[in-house]
């Protein structure tokens, strides 16, 4: 998380995080996280979290942090991770996903939208409470 936060350039509170990472592991009905290994080597991890929403008739998939390190990107292995999540999520009866991507991130832009993903005409907005 550390890495993926730093390059982001979001802030990164260990506490914070592992409080987050305990509570979503305690509770797989509100969270899962999957981490990618190629081999024996961590390659990244991925989470995703669950909502309830009218609009999308009932619980929906949130794709809420997906990282490849470096080394491991371009090789399909991001488009990998993205059919697992979409069938868990479809195992799970959820039939919407959506994810977070940064404007400046072609390369992630890039794999989502082959993976079928559309950007929304609205914009996302956050209000820290």
């Amino acid at each position: 998380m550390r890495e993926f936060y730093a390059q982001q350039h979001m802030l990164f509170d260990e506490q914070v995080a592992s409080d987050a990472v305990t509570k979503a592991l305690k509770n797989p009905d509100m969270a899962q996280i999957y981490l990618i290994f190629r081999g024996t080597e961590l390659a990244g991890y991925f989470a995703l979290t669950f909502c309830f929403s009218l609009e999308f008739h009932g619980r929906f998939a949130l794709l809420d942090e997906f990282y490849l390190r470096e080394p491991y990107r371009r090789q399909k292995l991001g488009k990998a991770v993205v059919v697992f999540a979409e069938d868990l999520c479809r195992k799970a009866g959820i039939t919407a996903v959506r994810l977070e991507v940064g404007r400046e991130n072609q390369g992630a832009q890039s794999l989502y939208r082959a993976a079928g993903f559309k950007e929304d005409e609205r914009n996302l907005m956050t209000k820290w409470l």
